[in-house]
């Protein structure tokens, strides 16, 4: 009897490491994903790189990689790279860098992609998830507490051009000449906006008549943001067209406040206005959603910022 005891015990001694070692490996063996990005925190409209990477024993698994969609949840797919794959240690290793964007602000997040694997030898597969990645994406914020600084002149960079380079700048040249002549002819055809100057009201009573109607209509309550931030700048640059006797309304929002440092406005007010401008452009063409409060107060600065230019203008040259 105890001579039994004693061989079993032998054979558990001898079996129970070769045992443990074997499902350690085929524990080991299973096939992994890892995910990552270079930014957790990004700008409206700014690319960051998605990295998913795998990992398996060589010659062990199939593995289907996930196909990727133009979109990513609140994110856009800007390039997709080639699916890379390296074999060391006896892993085979792939991995791929998706470049994503996005144009929705707040905490985003990236969903989870499935990939298929299935061993060689048998039917059974299983799908690999990647993880779920949070992004902050945020509006350009933009500091009260800094001044207002001048613009600064251009910088001359010496450098040598080629020849090919200097005939390549000078036909483009002549070709602009003769695009801006042809447009002044046909501009002389057709009037710029004669009505824009025909307007029996002053510049000032008319904008303020505009902006209260626009304030009536109570877009922003109706969630027509796109409509009420187009309208504020276009009563903007109708007014500052008038007082000017100039056609502006074709100006950029830059080409707005480079025009507005002539009138000796505060810079407080004028860092203030530019705020407001630039989230129009954002409502515009990037789709954002500002707060409601923040619409309302972007009305209530264009009021001020008028007023400013209309008061500027009455007082006396000294």
């Amino acid at each position: 009897m105890k001579k039994s005891v004693y061989h079993r015990g032998l054979v558990v001694c001898i079996f129970l490491p070769g045992f443990l070692f074997f499902t350690h490996q085929v524990f080991a063996q299973q096939p992994s994903v890892k995910t990552s990005v270079d930014k957790t925190k990004i700008l409206i409209g700014e690319q960051f790189h998605y990295k998913v990477e795998t990992s398996m024993p060589d010659n062990t698994f199939r593995l289907s990689w996930f196909d990727i969609p133009d979109t990513l949840g609140n994110f856009v797919v800007v390039k997709k790279d080639k699916i890379d794959s390296v074999s060391a240690s006896g892993n085979l290793n792939f991995s791929q860098v998706i470049t994503l964007t996005s144009f929705d602000s707040g905490i985003r997040v990236i969903p989870p992609l499935i990939l298929n694997a299935g061993p060689l030898q048998g039917d059974t597969s299983f799908n690999l998830l990647t993880d779920s990645i949070p992004i902050d994406v945020a509006f350009s914020p933009m500091d009260s507490t800094k001044t207002f600084h001048d613009i600064k002149t251009i910088i001359d960079v010496k450098k040598e051009w080629p020849l090919w380079l200097w005939i390549v700048i000078g036909v483009a040249i002549l070709l602009l000449i003769f695009w801006i002549i042809f447009l002044i002819k046909f501009l002389k055809k057709k009037p710029v906006s004669t009505e824009l100057f025909s307007s029996k009201l002053k510049p000032y009573d008319e904008a303020m008549q505009s902006l209260t109607e626009l304030e009536r209509e109570q877009l922003i309550q109706k969630n027509e943001v796109k409509e009420f931030h187009t309208r504020l700048t276009e009563i903007f640059k109708r007014y500052i067209s008038r007082e000017a006797k100039m056609y502006k309304m074709h100006f950029t929002s830059d080409e707005l406040l480079l025009d507005l440092d002539q009138y000796g406005i505060g810079k407080e007010k004028l860092f203030a206005f530019a705020n407001c401008l630039r989230m129009g452009s954002a409502v515009k063409f990037a789709k954002y959603i500002p707060l409601q409060s923040d619409s309302e107060k972007c009305l209530q600065q264009t009021k001020e910022i008028i007023t400013e230019i209309n008061n500027l203008n009455k007082e006396p040259a000294k």
